[in-house]
């Protein structure tokens, strides 16, 4: 007999395996691979484009219904007509978690959800917006035809996923129907929405239950606004955070310190407080797994790179020599970049600095004590720094190397441009990877001496926490 288990959604933007830009999409992977050992889990994302990539990798099935309407894409800022909208679904499995893409039929659709780049600042709104309506349609269609597979509990990952469960939780209410909900916030980024665009991603003036500390109360989505409204903020509408804390049943972030400091004295404080709580990010990172990975990947290479022979064993300074003055300059592949802005950049930039390029830089003449720093390109990540310390360093370590791994997005085209001049003026001691370098991300890890995490501030900081997972010591802000 098959033993039923209850369905557990997951609502993301980012999944390892699907669409990534940082740490974020390792954390509903590795929760989902988790409880799918005993739960039904689903993940809904947006495709960002992936569709096509995926269906060589992986059993894809096309959901047999369609979500199709009209939108006015003023709401979105776009300057045009109404446009219609058409939405397929596109199932898959990966390590036993279901996965379901929204993905765009026709060219308006697939300009939002189908944009590779995730967070793109010209496309995100009508991601959000399109992903919702498309969301409250598949719920109407299970409500009708299998009401069965309907979830237990919802779980979101940022903000991005608030508005798609508003739309949800309304059209259960209408039937009567209820469902439980957790939000993690990862990192605050304060966006707003005017009540109309919540209106335009399918949200209507239907009631939804609040889990309140004097118990459930219903509320319409104007009634939500003004509780979550703050009169020092003026004519502002309430982040979407602060909505998405104040209708969840359970509010979670990833450590003690960021729930205390930020997300209860910004997402509702009292309002909040009562049904929040913490849940360390995890990493199942293994040494020596991916030691024996890299070594079975590169260590041909490093032996014919290197002129060893097969009576030596490898050592960690072999694959640190090879990294540094052979295998950063000959990639196997350039670092996956998908935004179009990004690559220019980097191409304008490259045309005078043989020390940056996509995928084509020049490796370093001799080895010496590595650090490497990874992570997206963000104000609070603090590599400028690095970069301040360097003369101090080699002045008592001349040769000591620098490796960033670091991954550029739309809203970091300004610290692309600096961050490469430093690479100009330390050419024998620093370098630069821009995007993702899948073929020596481990290898880096395993052959570093020292993992460098100078962040201003991090709600968590899993990079460290990968780091450590290989052994490598961590120098970093409290």
């Amino acid at each position: 007999m098959t033993e039923i288990k209850d369905n557990i959604w997951i609502f993301t933007f980012e999944y390892a395996g699907i669409a990534k830009v940082g740490g974020l999409g390792e954390v509903p992977a590795n929760q989902a691979k988790y409880l799918a050992n005993n739960f039904e889990v689903t993940v809904f994302i947006p495709s960002h484009g992936q569709v096509q990539s995926l269906e060589k990798s992986l059993k894809l099935e096309k959901l047999p219904f369609k979500s199709i309407g009209q939108i006015n894409p003023s709401i979105l800022g776009l300057n045009e007509a109404e446009s219609n909208y058409n939405i397929a679904f596109y199932k898959t499995k990966i390590n036993n978690v279901n996965i379901v893409l929204l993905s765009g039929e026709n060219s308006f659709t697939k300009r939002f959800l189908d944009d590779k780049i995730v967070y793109n600042p010209d496309t995100l709104n009508g991601k959000i917006a399109l992903f919702s309506i498309g969301m409250c349609c598949l719920i109407e269609f299970l409500i009708d035809n299998y009401k069965e597979d309907l979830p237990r509990i919802i779980h979101l990952h940022d903000y991005h996923a608030v508005i798609p469960f508003i739309g949800i939780k309304q059209t259960l209410t209408k039937d009567g129907l209820e469902i439980s909900s957790i939000l993690t916030i990862h990192l605050l980024t304060w966006p707003r929405y005017s009540l109309d665009f919540y209106r335009a991603c399918g949200i209507d003036q239907t009631p939804i239950s609040i889990l309140m500390k004097e118990g459930l109360k219903s509320m319409i989505i104007s009634e939500i606004f003004s509780i979550c409204e703050k009169k020092s903020e003026g004519n502002q509408p309430p982040t979407v955070e602060k909505i998405g804390a104040f209708i969840s049943d359970l509010v979670t972030t990833v450590s003690q310190s960021y729930l205390k400091s930020d997300i209860i004295p910004n997402c509702g404080e009292d309002l909040i407080e009562f049904k929040s709580n913490f849940i360390w990010d995890g990493c199942d990172w293994d040494y020596d797994e991916i030691y024996n990975q890299v070594l079975k990947k590169n260590k041909q290479s490093i032996r014919k790179t290197l002129d060893i022979s097969e009576e030596r064993d490898l050592t960690l300074i072999d694959m640190k020599n090879y990294l540094l003055t052979y295998k950063i300059g000959h990639l196997d592949r350039s670092p996956l970049i998908r935004s179009e802005k990004v690559l220019n950049v980097i191409n304008e930039i490259s045309d005078s600095n043989k020390f940056i390029r996509n995928g084509y830089l020049k490796a370093f003449n001799d080895s010496g004590p590595l650090a490497i720093t990874t992570g997206r390109i963000s104000q609070q990540k603090g590599f400028e720094t690095i970069f301040e310390a360097i003369p101090k360093i080699i002045k008592v370590i001349p040769n000591a190397k620098f490796l960033f791994l670091i991954l550029p997005t739309d809203y970091s085209l300004k610290e692309i441009r600096t961050y490469a001049q430093y690479v100009k003026k330390y050419p024998d001691n620093l370098r630069i990877i821009f995007g993702v370098a899948t073929d020596i991300f481990h290898l880096a890890h395993i052959s570093a001496d020292v993992f460098v995490s100078l962040s201003r501030w991090e709600p968590f900081g899993i990079i460290a926490l990968e780091a450590m997972s290989l052994k490598l010591p961590v120098i970093a802000t409290k």
